[in-house]
């Protein structure tokens, strides 16, 4: 009996005629490209966790220099980037929480009654209510601003677990304020959060704020306070950690929240993404 066929045919005790025969073998250029192609691809659409678990080697050090974990989680988290160079900001978040699309909704809204599209709420572009978006914190909206067409400030991005009703996320609101305030005229970080729990729950509220820790810190020169604090009302005990700092005329204040109850669960995410804050 032969080992190898006496017709044409590849040569069976070669393994690279056996390989060749019925075509060519591909050239050392196109096998090394088809190769990246495909890391590119596997690495590009995270197959199987690949790209997190390689830029989460270096404990996501080069991912978020990178913002690489805008899309990616790195960790456990994404990051979101807000705005652009000297006027924007940036921290992470779970990776599996959601945007909230009740403000992506507002902001569209909004958007199409400023360039004069048509009109959702009445016949003319003059009848659009800004009040049909309400607050997301309606508690702490000035009486002020309580009437027809007034503006609130309200976060411009929050992220939560998907299916929860909002007193579990992680927010940003930029709202402007007088000209040339700085943070440390407010005093230190305590001076500065008594001050605005006593703004957040005055004796005559029904609500108790209590203060756990406040602290500053500066990234270059930008300062910002960090305060830890609880608010307890008749129907709600809600824990937050809260981070202010100012630029340009505007206010920069980042909230991360939960229930009380869920504190012990959401507290290394919480405090984690409000030291990532940072303005851009």
């Amino acid at each position: 009996m032969h080992s190898q066929s006496s017709g044409p045919g590849p040569k069976l005790s070669d393994p690279v005629d056996v390989i060749t025969w019925g075509g060519r073998l591909p050239s050392r250029r196109r096998a090394v490209l088809g190769g990246l192609s495909g890391l590119g691809i596997a690495l590009g659409g995270n197959l199987g966790g690949c790209t997190s678990f390689l830029l989460g080697l270096d404990g996501g050090q080069l991912a978020g220099r990178l913002r690489a974990d805008v899309l990616i989680p790195v960790r456990g988290i994404k990051r979101c980037v807000y705005g652009g160079a000297g006027n924007g900001f940036e921290f992470t978040y779970p990776a599996t929480w959601l945007g909230d699309q009740t403000l992506a909704y507002r902001a569209a809204k909004r958007a199409e009654a400023a360039r004069g599209g048509p009109p959702t709420f009445g016949s003319r572009r003059d009848d659009f209510d800004d009040s049909e978006f309400p607050a997301l914190s309606p508690s702490r909206r000035p009486a002020a601003q309580q009437s027809r067409g007034a503006e609130v400030a309200e976060p411009v991005v929050a992220f939560g677990p998907p299916g929860t009703t909002g007193e579990e996320n992680v927010s940003v609101i930029a709202a402007p304020i007088m000209p040339g305030f700085s943070l440390d005229s407010l005093g230190g970080p305590r001076d500065a959060a008594e001050r605005f729990l006593a703004s957040l729950a005055p004796p005559s509220s029904g609500l108790e704020a209590r203060l756990f820790s406040a602290e500053g810190r500066t990234d270059g020169s930008q300062l910002y306070y960090t305060l830890e604090y609880t608010v307890r009302g008749p129907r709600f005990f809600r824990h937050n950690v809260s981070v202010y700092t100012a630029r340009s005329n505007q206010l920069y204040t980042f909230n991360a929240q939960c229930p009380e109850t869920r504190w012990q669960e959401d507290a290394a995410a919480l405090l984690a993404s409000a030291a990532s804050f940072r303005l851009t």
